[in-house]
């Protein structure tokens, strides 16, 4: 089946290769073989610059040895690789970011990372960029990140702005119980000050109450909140933004521990064709279970081991179930990329 469905279209931008990547998936799958790896992430450190107060990362002082990246990066384009993302922690406050940056681009790569803004980063050899930016309230934006920051980012997103032009910037703003009522104004606070082709609303998936949505609160963010938003978004041309925010549903932002539930009985295909390396050079199937603590079953170390031999092996453990690989798919996923898993699973070739 071949298809243009929006769910489908949408995630080309969000998520690196989408296409290319869901048709390669469904004839792998359909010839009994595993796909390339085409989206590598790499965690170049544990720490960062802020403490912003719903994040459920656990951060230390670990710093990936350059001379690893390299040789990952190397391996990679040996591979044939397409996308390296950098993140972290935070990747700005990595000494030698720079110079990675550029070092995967002259291999041919292209270059993603992701930062929130506080300290500048060069942007000459970055293909894709996403930042954070939650609200436009200094008052706010300072308690929540835990530091005297918005003046800095504010500056830092408009230096982004400028010289990603031509490129991929996007903002990433969280969408919880202190922020959804200032919806409207971030967004024509970002409209008048930077040049994004998405400003992307994430669900709090945390179960910090200060932040957690009641019911209640759902309800109004979809009958008084939401609706205003997608009007504004419609008239200003903002289609990329408009339909990502259409696609949530009330669900979606309910504080219950099957929030995906539909991951019980939908395989995770997206995590064959990528890989998640942690800043010690551990490999992981997916990097929302890095996030949330879950251990592989079998360890694969980069630091000796050729990324071909991780990633085949990583992926040899799953023994052929992708389905439910722990009770965090469940509430740490994403509505967007189980889009993906859907399309896979019912062949729906992109066009």
């Amino acid at each position: 089946m071949i298809t243009n469905n929006k769910e489908t279209i949408l995630l080309d931008n969000y998520w690196d290769n989408f296409k290319e990547r869901v048709n390669e998936s469904i004839d792998c799958i359909e010839a009994n073989r595993l796909p390339s790896l085409q989206r590598l992430t790499i965690h170049v450190t544990d720490s960062c610059n802020l403490s912003c107060e719903y994040c459920n990362m656990r951060f230390c002082s670990k710093i990936m040895k350059k001379e690893t990246v390299i040789k990952i990066i190397d391996e990679y384009t040996e591979m044939g690789g397409d996308t390296i993302h950098f993140t972290g922690g935070e990747p700005s406050i990595v000494p030698y970011i720079n110079e990675i940056f550029k070092y995967s681009k002259d291999k041919g790569l292209t270059v993603s990372s992701n930062t929130n803004g506080y300290k500048r980063m060069d942007t000459k050899n970055i293909d894709k960029l996403k930042t954070s930016f939650d609200c436009c309230s200094r008052e706010e934006f300072n308690r929540t990140m835990g530091k005297d920051c918005f003046d800095e980012v504010v500056e830092n997103m408009k230096y982004y702005s400028e010289t990603m032009k031509g490129k991929m910037l996007s903002i990433t703003a969280v969408l919880n119980r202190k922020t959804y009522k200032h919806m409207l104004e971030l967004v024509k606070f970002v409209e008048d000050n930077y040049h994004v082709y998405n400003l992307y609303f994430s669900n709090y998936k945390g179960s910090n109450l200060d932040y957690a949505f009641t019911n209640e609160e759902i309800t109004d963010m979809f009958e008084n909140y939401i609706p205003k938003v997608l009007d504004y978004l419609k008239e200003t041309g903002s289609e990329y933004s408009y339909k990502q925010l259409a696609l949530y549903k009330p669900h979606d932002f309910i504080n219950e521990q099957d929030r995906f539930a539909e991951n019980k009985v939908i395989p995770c295909y997206i995590q064959l064709s990528e890989m998640t390396i942690d800043s010690d050079g551990v490999c992981h199937n997916c990097s929302h279970l890095y996030r949330d603590g879950v251990k592989p079953n079998k360890v694969f170390n980069v630091t000796d081991t050729h990324l071909n031999d991780c990633f085949k092996g990583l992926k040899k453990e799953l023994k052929g179930n992708y389905t439910y690989l722990d009770c965090h798919c469940e509430t740490g996923c994403n509505t967007n990329l189980i889009g993906f898993n859907k399309a896979v699973m019912a062949k729906r070739r992109i066009l």
